[in-house]
């Protein structure tokens, strides 16, 4: 946090060394009674040799309410900083007692990150990553198991080889912790959802953005700038339109809120999609056609999976090397 830890008041302890056989003894007091209400009964004679240690609420975790929520406000507020909550204060207020937010602040594309959910994400990445790794095994396995000639065998390794490659590459992948507000596109302070804060938390508000990203199996990989009423179909024209080894049936949207809208999860269809409208900060993915079997079939539910882990850019950035 780049901050002072703070004191752990409720517990300190004294390292007391026996002469005779040389044992340690560890003595514990309270060390706010002892220093600021200077209680006898805490407050210990200490003797030569001793060695008083005063922890953080860090060192030993204290109880959630006695800990300090510290939480980082970054971008378009009116006074960016990092501020202590005040007990049972919720994001919404926070954001409104430090001023609020600036004219060109962009509260629908905010980033809000939590250390428990980066360590949640971690955690479940790994998973994706060991289960993708069992299903690359075995669809190598058959794959040579099939093989009827020695360029079927050649063509089959190759195809191994990129896999690793991009196995590799997932492994790569850093989770950051971040949720989804679900906010409306014109969202204001007040469609901040009222929900508690922890220590670490990081709200970064950017300014509004002028472009909507075109990624993946495309003519041209390029930004365009955001038009009112364009829809994905328009920005994949800018864009030369897909290629022909494009899978238009699996592209997907990575809005400028972390969420992911896609065919699959939302309900659209394939040209419904292709006319859905965007926001300023959207990316548009087109994966590529991978050949129908059942592992590069699920190469496209596992791209699908690590951006909802909510590593959306840095995966856009690892996958297109």
């Amino acid at each position: 946090r780049n901050l002072a830890d703070v004191i752990n008041w409720d517990y300190a302890v004294i390292e007391r060394l026996n002469r005779h056989d040389l044992s340690t003894t560890l003595i514990p007091f309270n060390l706010g009674q002892a220093i600021l209400e200077n209680d006898p009964s805490q407050n210990l004679p200490l003797e030569p040799g001793d060695v008083v240690t005063v922890f953080s609420k860090t060192d030993i975790h204290a109880p959630a309410e006695q800990r300090a929520v510290v939480v980082s406000l970054e971008g378009e507020f009116a006074h960016a900083g990092v501020y202590q909550a005040m007990k049972g204060e919720t994001l919404r207020q926070l954001v409104v007692r430090v001023g609020g937010l600036t004219q060109d602040a962009y509260l629908y594309g905010a980033s809000f990150t939590r250390e428990s959910t980066r360590k949640q994400q971690e955690e479940r990445l790994k998973q994706a990553v060991a289960e993708l790794q069992q299903d690359l095994a075995a669809a190598s396995a058959k794959r040579v198991s099939e093989a009827s000639t020695t360029l079927e065998a050649g063509a089959a390794d190759q195809q191994l080889q990129s896999q690793k490659l991009l196995l590799t590459r997932l492994q790569t992948l850093k989770p950051d912790g971040r949720i989804v507000l679900e906010l409306p596109p014109h969202a204001t302070v007040a469609d901040l959802p009222a929900m508690s804060l922890e220590d670490g938390d990081k709200l970064v508000v950017p300014r509004r953005p002028s472009m909507v990203s075109v990624f993946g199996t495309v003519f041209n990989q390029a930004s365009f700038v955001y038009t009112p009423g364009k829809t994905v179909a328009d920005y994949l024209a800018q864009a030369g339109g897909p290629r022909k080894e494009a899978d238009t049936d699996s592209m997907y949207i990575i809005k400028a809120d972390g969420s992911v809208v896609s065919s699959r999860n939302s309900g659209f269809l394939s040209s419904s999609l292709a006319s859905a409208n965007l926001m300023p900060g959207d990316s548009i993915v087109v994966p590529e056609d991978f050949d129908r079997g059942a592992f590069t079939r699920g190469l496209k539910d596992w791209s699908q999976i690590i951006y909802q882990l909510g590593l959306g850019a840095a995966a856009i950035h690892v996958l297109n090397q």
